[in-house]
């Protein structure tokens, strides 16, 4: 049976309630999903899933649905979508494991594990009510007591004789798009609350609940740290059993290129012996540990890399081409159950390679979930963890980034569908905060430990993805469609100017075309319409194109120019959106009122 988290925003399910739940042994591939301490439900009772991650998931199971003809083929929709997203399924086996039909006793889907069975019934919208769940625990009840020669489908025969006759295990899960709160020791009862949270605690925390076992060479324990020497081929087992293992690190592998990296691989392969003496080691986190000292091996729970990205994944890589490393390495294990606390430990541990505040993005929830979001909802990778692209991912695993049909249409026909979060908050800041100087001045302001971060980044700053893909998509089409960027050697300005054309494209949209009266952002779902109208949102960018060419040829731009030194870095990011500025930019909009006008029309 499935344990989970029951409590969202719009839902608060009492602590003791959840505390009354036994706990039930899970098949490896779920084990996920379900509360694995009393403190663990302490922690999550006082934590909210993001208000932004919440509703991106009420809106694919929306999308998921919206295009079936009936009340029958939404609940199957919803269904695969349960089965794929929360069960983690491919969608054939998703298919195959849907049974419901005439005379399934109740029985929607089925998945099977090693010795357990998951025994599945699905309620979508109207159809859910808390006497379904009854229903289903006696039909089940009745199933499992019933004459074999009673049933009428050979497929619940064979079932029906794997429980009685074979003794597997059974797990009973209700699934329904509705907020559910039902208490049993029998069901376990997953509503949009608990997918919610099943799938935040899966994005936010990789790590929870898997198993690793260490052996080490020598090592003590102090206070809640284990400092040992392990052999290498331990931290390359690590890696290769765990792929997670890395998710929460500032950075996962840099390549080999970074200077650090080949330092540690030249001693890997040149005096393996002296990797010990050379190389700091590795810092690993756990909720928990218990150490065998008779076999040297020690056991953990939750386990996480927060420091020693590079050096494990030199040893790995070097590992696989030599039979015998011949290496051994230091590791420091902390057992930690608070989340902050592993936060600071990887911040703080972290200095081998120098952290900037792009790295540091990596441990923000607020980036994961952005992250989710793009990654499920339009198809892109979004890369808040540096390396992880290169390093993380497969040529497989990437080709599954595929984009989104219309917004593909605003990049490159061989981009390779990864947006990286330094790109998205330099061009949010430019857009939605209208302030392209300051995003061209010092991106680095504006990354985490920026001075200029928590100004913008707030509690109320809902966690939408689209706030961030789209001024991402301006930019790129003004690098690879208009000509902006490095690559143009022959304008004298336009090299410098892609941040400021999209602070521009900004203004004219929300100022002149949607009269946006609050912040820009309060509009996020008129652009969404807009930029998926692709011929005239690209006659949008062009128009602002023009007003841009404009701005940059006229003589008001030349004395600012003056003022900075005749430097055009000087200009960009200090005086281009100053107010004597934004009036020259502002005449030139209204210089093409006419076609704003006829834009407005299309609307």
């Amino acid at each position: 049976m499935f344990l989970y988290v029951s409590w969202l925003s719009h839902n608060y399910p009492t602590l003791d309630k959840e505390q009354k739940r036994r706990k039930l042994n899970l098949p490896s591939r779920v084990a996920d999903i379900r509360l694995f301490s009393e403190e663990g439900r302490i922690l999550l009772s006082q934590k909210k899933p993001l208000e932004g991650f919440s509703k991106s998931i009420e809106d694919s199971i929306k999308e998921a649905t919206s295009e079936a003809q009936n009340t029958v083929q939404k609940g199957h929709d919803y269904l695969i979508w349960m089965l794929t997203n929360v069960f983690e399924e491919s969608v054939e086996n998703a298919e195959n494991a849907i049974i419901d039909g005439p005379d399934d006793c109740g029985i929607d889907a089925v998945l099977r594990y090693e010795k357990e069975i998951t025994l599945i019934q699905s309620k979508f919208g109207e159809s859910h009510d808390i006497g379904m769940i009854d229903k289903f625990v006696k039909d089940i009840e009745r199933f499992k007591n019933a004459k074999q020669t009673n049933i009428k489908r050979d497929d619940l025969s064979y079932l029906w004789n794997e429980i009685n006759q074979k003794g597997v295990k059974i797990h009973l899960a209700y699934v329904t798009d509705q907020y559910a709160d039902y208490d049993s020791d029998v069901v376990d009862v997953i509503g949009m609350s608990q997918t919610i949270q099943i799938l935040s605690e899966r994005k936010m925390k990789p790590e929870k609940g898997h198993k690793a076992t260490i052996t080490y060479l020598d090592g003590y324990e102090r206070n809640n740290i284990f400092h040992c020497t392990v052999d290498g081929v331990e931290i390359r087992n690590l890696l290769e059993k765990n792929k997670y293992i890395l998710d929460n690190n500032i950075r996962h592998h840099l390549g080999h290129r970074m200077k650090v990296n080949k330092g540690i691989r030249n001693t890997l392969e040149e005096c393996p012996e002296k990797f010990a003496e050379y190389n700091n080691g590795s810092t690993m986190t756990a909720v928990d540990f218990k150490i065998d000292k008779d076999k040297k091996q020690i056991h953990l729970d939750s386990p996480i890399i927060v420091n020693g990205a590079q050096s494990s994944h030199q040893i790995l890589d070097v590992s696989k081409k030599r039979k015998n490393l011949g290496a051994e390495t230091q590791l420091k294990i902390i057992k930690t159950n608070d989340e902050e606390h592993q936060k600071n430990i990887t911040r703080f541990s972290n200095s081998q390679n120098a952290v900037k505040g792009k790295d540091l993005v990596a441990l923000e929830d607020y980036w994961k979930s952005i992250s989710y979001q793009m990654e499920t909802r339009t198809g892109y990778f979004f890369e808040y963890q540096s390396g992880s692209w290169d390093h993380r991912l497969d040529a497989g695993e990437r080709a599954k980034f595929q984009g989104n049909e219309i917004f593909n249409q605003y990049l490159p026909e061989k981009h390779r569908k990864k947006l990286a979060s330094k790109d998205a908050i330099q061009t949010y800041v430019a857009y939605f905060q209208q302030n392209p100087s300051g995003a061209y001045q010092s991106i680095s302001k504006f990354l985490p430990g920026g001075t200029e971060y928590e100004k913008i980044f707030t509690e109320e700053l809902m966690d939408d993805y689209r706030i961030f893909l789209f001024p991402t998509l301006i930019m790129e089409f003004a690098k690879n469609e208009l000509d902006y960027g490095p690559k143009n050697r022959t304008h004298p300005y336009k090299r410098y100017s892609t941040i400021f054309f999209v602070g521009v494209v900004g203004k004219i949209i929300h100022e002149y075309i949607l009269e946006t009266k609050d912040d820009f952002d309060n509009d996020i779902s008129k652009l969404e319409k807009l930029i998926g109208n692709v011929t005239l949102f690209k006659r949008i960018l062009r128009l602002t194109d023009k007003i841009v060419g404009q701005v940059l040829a006229s003589p008001d731009l030349g004395k600012e120019l003056e003022k900075v030194n005749n430097s055009p870095h000087n200009l960009f990011s200090k005086s281009i959106y100053n107010y004597d500025m934004k009036k020259v930019i502002e005449h030139y909009i209204v210089l093409e009122s006419s076609e704003i006008e006829q834009i407005k029309s299309i609307i």
